[in-house]
């Protein structure tokens, strides 16, 4: 609890105000205010989903005691700052291409990575549990396959260098989306009442074999455009439209599925 407790107040009142002063400090000569603004509330509203669904959906004696709400509210923003730093090591920072380089393709990759991570820290809070350990447990679990996931779209495509490199914004939209999308499933599937490890890893694999249907639709997707992009720049209206059909897909999953 003690150690929990230490790393979610580093996150919340040291990292992020360094985060925000960097949105107000770094400027460039171009700046894009629609990304800078997008960067700047992200953080917010991913707190604030993650503070509905402790109110909400948590543990009846997380969610009768404000001050448990606002612990593990600090909880989710240190999961969040662990989500970018994530995301860093794939080589898209948020300052840096964003706030500096202002390449838009690389904000929606960070904005689906926070919402997406959000997602996974979220689900975990669902249901009822012996404590702290058990939502580390299963956050963990959902962000391990969501950056394993990535990591094996990543690998294949190098879409990284085709966001930070070639400024492909297309590409950003669709792995913005895709990534949330993923969040979704994979915080869908640790949500629900704490049996223990093994019913959860096998509760998970039973929930999350859909993102496996994600993950080949995002191969033949990327696949095509990786053909085509060289011929011709096709819209970006038609990369948002993939996006949105992976949320709406994952949503569909979510909703019929229920929570177990």
């Amino acid at each position: 609890m003690e150690v929990f407790l230490f790393f979610g107040i580093v996150a919340s009142f040291i990292l992020w105000p360094r985060f925000y002063k960097a949105i107000f400090q770094v400027h460039s000569f171009r700046p894009n205010r629609l990304h800078k603004v997008l960067l700047a509330i992200s953080p917010g509203l991913c707190l604030l989903l993650i503070v509905a669904v402790l109110w909400r959906w948590s543990s009846p004696d997380v969610r009768s005691d404000p001050e448990w709400i606002a612990l593990y509210a600090i909880g989710g923003a240190a999961w969040l700052q662990l989500g970018l730093y994530l995301l860093s090591l794939f080589g898209i920072g948020a300052r840096e291409d964003i706030l500096e380089r202002q390449n838009p393709g690389a904000g929606w990759v960070v904005y689906g990575t926070l919402i997406g991570t959000a997602l996974c820290y979220a689900g975990a809070n669902v249901g009822s549990g012996p404590g702290v350990e058990v939502v580390l447990f299963c956050a963990g679990l959902s962000t391990v396959f969501l950056f394993g996931f990535w990591f094996c779209l990543e690998r294949t495509f190098q879409l990284t260098d085709r966001v930070t490199i070639e400024r492909d914004e297309s590409a950003g939209i669709r792995i913005g989306g895709w990534i949330l999308s993923l969040g979704l499933i994979f915080g869908a599937a640790v949500a629900g009442d704490w049996e223990s490890p093994q019913g959860t890893l096998t509760d998970f694999i039973q929930y999350a074999w859909v993102s496996l249907l994600f993950m080949l639709a995002a191969f033949l997707v990327e696949s095509i455009f990786k053909a085509t992009r060289k011929k011709e720049d096709l819209p970006k209206r038609v990369s948002f439209a993939i996006a949105a059909s992976y949320l709406l897909a994952a949503a569909i999953y979510v909703v019929r599925s229920g929570v177990h």
